[in-house]
C-alpha cells in the first residue's frame, strides 16, 4: 500500500520555530571571535541567539558576500554602506531609509513580527542607532549598534 500523500504534514520555513535551526554560538563582537568557556564554544539559544543574528545580520553589507549569495536574491544582510559612507543625502532620506532596510531584514526571521522606537543619532562620521524589537511571542528587546 501506499502511503496517503495528501495527508502528510510538512513544516514550512516561516513555521519552524528559531531554536530548531540550529546551534548558536555566542559571539563577542568587541573582540571579533566567539566567547570560549573551559575550552568549549558557549551555545546559546531563544532570545540570546536571536540578538547575536540581529547584530550578524546589521554587520553583514548584503551583497557583499559570495557565500549568502542565493537564486532567490534574498540575501542575508542588509545594504547600509550607500547610506552611510560618502553621501550628501539629506538626513531624514537617509534615516527613512536606514529604518526600511533594517526592517526589511529583520522581520524576515519568524520570531519577530516587527520594529519600533528607532532613534538615530549621527555622531560624525558614524551613526548610532537603536531600535526595539518586538518578538511574535509577546516580549521584546532593544537593539543598539554604532553604523
Amino acid at each position: 500500500m501506499l502511503p496517503k500523500i495528501a495527508e502528510l504534514e510538512f513544516k514550512t520555513a516561516v513555521e519552524e520555530d528559531f531554536n530548531d535551526s540550529g546551534k548558536s554560538f555566542l559571539f563577542d563582537f568587541d573582540k571579533g571571535d566567539f566567547v570560549i568557556k573551559d575550552g568549549r564554544l558557549v551555545e546559546i539559544s531563544g532570545v540570546q541567539a536571536l540578538k547575536v543574528w540581529v547584530e550578524k545580520i546589521l554587520r553583514t553589507e548584503k551583497y557583499r558576500y559570495k557565500v549568502y549569495e542565493r537564486n532567490d536574491k534574498n540575501e542575508y544582510g542588509v545594504v547600509l554602506e550607500d547610506l552611510i559612507i560618502g553621501n550628501n543625502f539629506p538626513q531624514a532620506f537617509i534615516e527613512a531609509e536606514l529604518k526600511r532596510e533594517i526592517t526589511e531584514a529583520l522581520t524576515k526571521n519568524p520570531m519577530i513580527q516587527s520594529l519600533s522606537n528607532f532613534k538615530i543619532v549621527k555622531r560624525n562620521p558614524r551613526l548610532i542607532v537603536s531600535f526595539k524589537v518586538n518578538l511574535a511571542d509577546g516580549n521584546s528587546f532593544t537593539s543598539n549598534m554604532t553604523l
